[in-house]
């Protein structure tokens, strides 16, 4: 596997490798180096962390303009080359998969690909829409068309397609992609990590306000002023807090928005914590939220977070966006209009004077969850390697159902 990513903590390349791992199957993780968890150490730069071989290259992840994504993209595929071509040399490899972004990683796989390799490109964004989305572009700007362009050569290059969830497959089919070619693992909670727990016998958890949680990257995605707005309108109403797990480029933004609003004292920033206690945290919080917006990027987006909640007992608050709807129905989550405060506001209002519908949704939240874990994505996942490798051509797998 070839990443341009910290490999311990990507959920997603991680559990694709250690799945494949435990099977016997040997993996080699070529990714970034990374820091440790001692302050001031980094990690080695081989290393094997269950049965994956870890390769780091001598390249730090560090946010930054578009020239310093350009030199990380660039130095990750020649170096991450020259690695895999070291391996290939070595004894052959089976399969090379390389994960996006960007697409193009994948042409660092070309000498194995010479030497028999099968190549698999792992699309987790689809670059033309998160460029158009971020910049507010239009599909005819040249740097779109040139992202597109990149995606339709590495998709060409690639034995097999694999992405993250339906919305995901009909994308690439609009792009000329045949359904023989995609497969679909999608980003689901690992129930090891997030074992489904009990809801609360009453709703909300903390009697004197509603503590709104939000976990992962605040970023313009990640709309998290929308909350503040909404605190700002329940003010003396609804007894709102927002906890924040996690950091990004806009959280200054967000907490200087609270303090222009009148509501930082109920805007609290945890930091980042380890993965073994974000469920702990959790179940704590009354609500769940994801603030992600909607358009281009947004409706092809499934925010993973909004299961994990489900799975704490955490009742789900979420933007009514086009594959998150395909996935989770009304009445196991609350929906809001994308990009309307006001109507997030609503939301946490009708929660907060009907509880017994809070409950309600989240009984019938356990039951649509119980088919959204890693642990029925692994199965189908070993189910497409071992056609691979078998010398088989293995077909995409069904589309998802309700």
């Amino acid at each position: 596997m070839l990443a341009h990513t910290c490999y311990l903590r990507d959920a997603r390349v991680r559990r694709e490798a250690e799945a494949l791992a435990e099977k016997g199957i040997e993996v080699h993780a070529i990714c970034l180096a990374e820091e440790s968890n001692t302050p001031g150490e980094r990690e080695p730069d081989h290393a094997i962390v269950n049965g994956v071989e870890i390769h780091r290259l001598p390249i730090r992840r560090r946010r930054g303009n578009v020239l310093r994504y350009l030199y990380e993209y660039l130095m990750t595929g020649v170096l991450g080359g020259l690695e895999l071509a070291r391996l290939s040399f070595r004894g052959g490899l089976k399969v090379v998969h390389v994960h996006n972004m960007p697409d193009i990683l994948i042409w660092a796989a070309i000498i194995p690909r010479l030497g028999g390799s099968k190549l698999v490109l792992d699309v987790h964004d689809p670059m033309p829409e998160l460029f158009m989305s971020r910049h507010h572009g239009t599909a005819n700007t040249l740097v779109a068309r040139l992202l597109r362009l990149q995606e339709r050569i590495s998709c060409w290059l690639a034995d097999r397609v694999i992405s993250v969830n339906e919305s995901m497959r009909e994308n690439l089919r609009r792009k000329g992609i045949g359904d023989e070619k995609i497969f679909i693992v999608n980003n689901f909670p690992d129930q090891k990590v997030f074992p489904t727990c009990d809801s609360p016998p009453a709703w909300p958890r903390n009697v004197d306000s509603l503590v709104m949680l939000y976990c992962g990257t605040v970023s313009d995605h990640y709309d998290l002023g929308l909350a503040v707005r909404a605190i700002r309108g329940l003010a003396g109403e609804v007894p709102v807090k927002l906890r924040i797990i996690g950091e990004g480029k806009t959280l200054a933004e967000v907490l200087e928005l609270a303090a222009t609003l009148g509501v930082r004292e109920s805007v609290e920033h945890v930091g980042s914590v380890p993965l073994e206690r974000v469920a702990l945290e959790m179940q704590k919080a009354d609500v769940g939220i994801s603030c992600h917006r909607a358009g281009i990027f947004g409706d092809l987006y499934f925010s993973t977070k909004i299961v994990e909640y489900l799975t704490q007992g955490l009742p789900a608050v979420s933007p009514r966006t086009y594959t998150v709807g395909k996935y989770l129905p009304d009445d196991c989550v609350f929906y809001f209009e994308p990009g309307s405060d006001a109507a997030l506001a609503n939301t946490l209002r009708f929660m907060w004077h009907n509880p017994d519908e809070v409950l309600t949704r989240l009984a019938r939240a356990r039951q649509v969850i119980a088919r959204l874990s890693w642990q029925a994505e692994k199965t189908e996942f070993l189910s497409f390697y071992a056609g691979l490798l078998n010398g088989g051509s293995p077909s995409g797998n069904t589309v998802m159902s309700r």
